[in-house]
C-alpha cells in the first residue's frame, strides 16, 4: 500500500539522461499542464488529498563532471519531491545520475512513489531501459540488494501504452487515483476540445469563402448549436437513473452533437433528431439502434476479416519465428474473441514464451466454453496445455488431474470408435504427458508404464499405415521416452536399444525426404540422444561423434533458415553438447570454445525476443556451463561473472512468475 506523503515542495522530481532531453521536456510540460477536473480536487486519496494542479514538477538539475556525487540542488529536490519520475530509455540505464537519484530517493523510505516511464529499449538484454536502482531494492543505508523490485511502468511507446494513456497512469498515480478514471476524463476533455476546434475550423474556412456567406451560416451553426444545447438541457434529467449515472450528461452532449452532425449526411440521423426536437425518444432509439446494429455487424466483418488475415500470418509465421507467430495470433485474439480455435492458438504460443498467467486465462475459456462447442480436441488440447502450466509452475499433482482427465475422456472418445486415428493418437500423447509428471516426480516404475501404454498405440498406428511418415515420427518419439526412464534407472543398454530403435526410425523417414526440415532435425535429436548415453557408460569418443554428427544437421538447418529462430536454438544446444564432452574429455579450451559459441546463440536469441522465458533460460544455462569450464581452468575471477549472470537471469525469471 502507498504510504501518505507529507506536504513537499514537489509533486514529483523528474529523473531522465541528458541524452533524453526533448522526450523529457515533452512529458514534463504535459503533466504541468495536465487539467484536473474541478469534482477531483481535495479528494482525499491514498497519498492526501487530489491537488487543483500536478505542477510544480522538478526537472531541470545541474551538470556534473564525471564521478561526481549529486549536487546539493538535486540533492535538496529530491528530499522535497513527494514523487519520483524515472523516464525509461537505454541511455537512463547507462546514466550514473539516474541511479544516483534513484538510489537516494528510495533509501528516503519512498520505494512505493517511484514511476518509472518507458520511452525506449527493452526492460533487459542488449537495449535495457531500466537503470540498477530502479529494477532492485534499496536498504535503508542506500545499498542497492540484489533482491527484485516489483514495477508498474508506463509506456508512452505507440507499442506500449501510448502517450494519452501512459500520461493518464502518472497523472492517476501522483493523485492516487485509478487510472480508468483519470484517462476517461481526459478523453471527455479531448474530445470536448476537439469538437471546439472543429467548430473553429469551419468557421474559419467559411470566413475564408465571403462575408455574406459567412453570416447567413454562421447564424445557422449558432443555431444548430443552440439547439443542441436546449436537447441537452431537456433530456438530461429526465429519468432519474440516468441522471444518476457518472458522466451522463457529457455523454449525451457527445450523442446529440454527433447525431446533429451526422444529420447533414445520413438521412437517418437527420430523422432522428427531429424524432428528439419533437419528444419522440422511443423513435428516435429505435432508429439509432437500426444503425448501430448495421454499424456493428460491418465493424464486426471487418474484425472477423482482419483475425483471419492475422491467424494466416500467424501459422506461417510460426514456422520459424514464435515471437511474430505470437504477436499476430494475439492480434487475432483481440479482433475476434469469440474463435475458439484461434483462441486456443494465442494460448499455445503464450504459454510456448513463458507468459503463462495469460495462457492459462485463454486455456480456461477455451476449455469452458459453452456459447459455440468447439471441436473435441479443442477443449482436450486446452487441459493439456493447462497441464503444461502446472508443470512448469512445479505443481505436479495438479499437472497430473489435467493429463488424467484428458486421459479419461479420450479413453471414452476412443472406445466408442476405435477407427478413430487421431482420438488413438491424442491418447498415447496423454499417456506420455502423465508418464512426464510421474518422472518428474521420480515414479520410474510408472512412467514407464504410461510410456509403455503410449508406444503399444503408436506401434498399432504405425503399422496400420507404415506409409504415414507422422506415424512413424511418432513412435520414434515413444522409443525416446522409454530410452530416457531407462537411462534414468540405470539400465544403460536397455536405454540405448531403445534411442536406437528410435534412431534408426529417424534415419529412414531422412533418407526417404531429404528436404524435410523437420526430418532432419528428428535425426539430429536422435544423434544427441545416442550422444548423451554413449557419454554416461564412459565412451567419450563414441559420444563425441554422435554430438557432431547432431551439430552438423542443426548448422545445416541453421544456414538454410537464418531467421528461423527454431533452428538457431537448436544449433546452439548443439554447441553446448560438444562443450560438455569436450570438458569430460580434459579439452578444457575447445569446451570453451564451444559454450561461448552457444552462449553467442543464446544472447541473440533473448535479446530479439525479451519476453520469452524459455530463452533466457537457456542464457542462463549457457552461463552456468561456462562458469563450470572457467572454475575447471582456474579462472575463478571469470567463472564468479558467467555465475553472477546467470544467478541474474534466474533471479528475474523467478520474480516475474513467483508461482513458477
Amino acid at each position: 500500500m502507498m504510504s501518505k506523503p507529507e506536504k513537499m515542495q514537489y509533486r514529483a522530481f523528474l529523473s531522465y539522461s541528458h541524452r533524453d532531453t526533448g522526450v523529457a521536456r515533452r512529458l514534463h510540460k504535459t503533466l504541468e499542464n495536465f487539467r484536473i477536473d474541478k469534482d477531483l480536487a481535495e479528494r482525499e486519496t491514498p497519498v492526501g488529498p487530489v491537488p487543483t494542479t500536478l505542477s510544480p514538477i522538478f526537472r531541470d538539475r545541474e551538470d556534473f563532471s564525471a564521478g561526481q556525487a549529486l549536487g546539493e540542488q538535486s540533492r535538496m529536490a529530491l528530499e522535497a519531491s513527494s514523487f519520483l519520475i524515472v523516464l525509461c530509455t537505454p541511455n537512463a540505464a547507462k546514466s550514473h545520475y539516474v541511479n544516483e537519484e534513484i538510489r537516494l530517493f528510495k533509501s528516503l523510505g519512498r520505494s512505493d512513489r517511484v514511476i518509472p516511464v518507458i520511452a525506449e529499449g527493452t526492460i533487459d538484454g542488449v537495449d535495457e531501459c531500466f537503470p540498477q536502482a530502479l529494477k532492485f531494492k534499496v536498504s535503508k543505508k542506500g545499498t542497492v540488494t540484489k533482491r527484485a523490485e516489483e514495477l508498474l511502468a508506463a509506456d508512452i511507446r505507440e507499442e506500449g501504452d501510448g502517450w494519452s494513456l501512459a500520461i493518464a497512469k502518472v497523472a492517476a498515480r501522483l493523485m492516487g487515483l485509478s487510472t480508468d478514471e483519470v484517462y476517461r476524463r481526459a478523453e471527455r476533455e479531448r474530445r470536448r476540445q476537439g469538437r471546439i476546434r472543429t467548430i473553429a475550423a469551419s468557421i474559419f474556412a467559411v470566413l475564408l469563402i465571403g462575408g455574406s456567406f459567412f453570416a447567413n451560416l454562421s447564424y445557422q451553426q449558432q443555431q444548430t448549436l443552440a439547439e443542441i444545447e436546449t436537447l441537452v438541457a431537456r433530456y438530461s434529467f429526465v429519468g432519474s437513473a440516468e441522471a444518476a449515472v457518472p458522466g451522463a450528461k457529457e455523454a449525451l452532449t457527445d450523442a446529440i452533437t454527433a447525431i446533429a452532425q451526422g444529420a447533414t449526411k445520413d438521412p437517418r440521423y437527420a430523422e432522428a433528431l427531429q424524432y428528439l426536437k419533437d419528444g419522440k425518444t422511443e423513435k428516435a432509439e429505435a432508429l439509432l439502434r437500426r444503425v448501430a446494429e448495421e454499424t456493428a455487424a460491418l465493424v464486426e466483418s471487418r474484425s472477423k476479416q482482419a483475425a483471419t488475415a492475422y491467424r494466416q500470418l500467424g501459422a506461417i509465421a510460426g514456422i520459424g519465428d514464435p515471437k511474430r507467430a505470437r504477436e499476430a495470433y494475439a492480434k487475432a485474439a483481440r479482433l475476434d474473441p469469440g474463435h475458439i480455435e484461434g483462441m486456443f492458438q494465442h494460448g499455445w504460443f503464450q504459454k510456448q514464451a513463458g507468459s503463462l498467467g495469460e495462457a492459462e486465462r485463454v486455456f480456461r475459456r477455451v476449455a469452458e466454453n459453452k456459447a459455440s462447442p468447439p471441436e473435441d480436441w479443442i477443449i482436450y488440447w486446452a487441459r493439456v496445455g493447462l497441464g503444461d502450466i502446472y508443470t512448469a509452475r512445479g505443481d505436479l499433482g495438479a499437472a497430473a488431474a489435467e493429463y488424467r482427465s484428458v486421459r479419461d475422456t479420450l479413453n471414452r472418445l476412443a472406445a466408442s470408435d476405435p477407427a478413430n486415428a487421431r482420438w488413438q493418437r491424442d491418447l498415447s500423447v496423454s499417456h506420455n504427458k502423465i508418464g512426464d509428471v510421474l518422472k518428474a516426480q521420480g515414479k520410474l516404475k510408472g512412467a514407464l508404464t504410461h510410456y509403455r501404454a503410449s508406444l503399444a498405440i503408436a506401434e498399432r498406428l504405425a503399422a496400420s499405415d507404415p506409409a504415414n511418415a507422422r506415424r512413424q515420427r511418432n513412435l520414434s518419439l515413444s522409443h525416446n521416452r522409454i530410452g530416457t526412464v531407462l537411462k534414468a534407472q540405470g539400465d544403460l543398454s536397455g536405454a540405448e536399444t531403445a534411442f536406437r530403435a528410435s534412431h534408426a526410425i529417424a534415419e529412414r523417414l531422412a533418407e526417404s525426404d531429404p528436404a524435410n526440415a523437420g526430418w532432419q532435425r528428428n535425426l539430429s535429436i536422435s544423434h544427441e540422444k545416442i550422444g548423451t548415453i554413449l557419454g554416461v557408460q564412459g565412451d567419450l569418443k563414441g559420444s563425441d561423434t554422435a554430438f557432431r554428427a547432431s551439430h552438423a544437421i542443426a548448422e545445416r538447418l541453421a544456414e538454410s533458415d537464418p531467421a528461423n529462430a527454431g533452428w538457431q536454438r537448436d544449433l546452439s544446444v548443439s554447441y553446448e553438447k560438444i562443450g560438455t564432452v569436450l570438458k569430460a574429455q580434459g579439452d578444457l579450451t575447445g569446451a570453451e570454445t564451444a559454450h561461448r559459441a552457444s552462449l553467442l546463440i543464446a544472447k541473440r536469441l533473448s535479446a530479439s525476443d525479451p519476453a520469452n522465458a524459455q530463452w533466457q533460460r537457456d542464457l542462463s544455462f549457457s552461463h552456468n556451463k561456462i562458469g563450470d569450464v572457467l572454475v575447471a581452468r582456474g579462472n575463478l575471477a571469470g567463472a564468479q561473472k558467467s555465475y553472477r549472470a546467470y544467478l541474474a537471469i534466474a533471479e528475474r525469471l523467478a520474480a516475474s512468475d513467483p508461482a513458477n
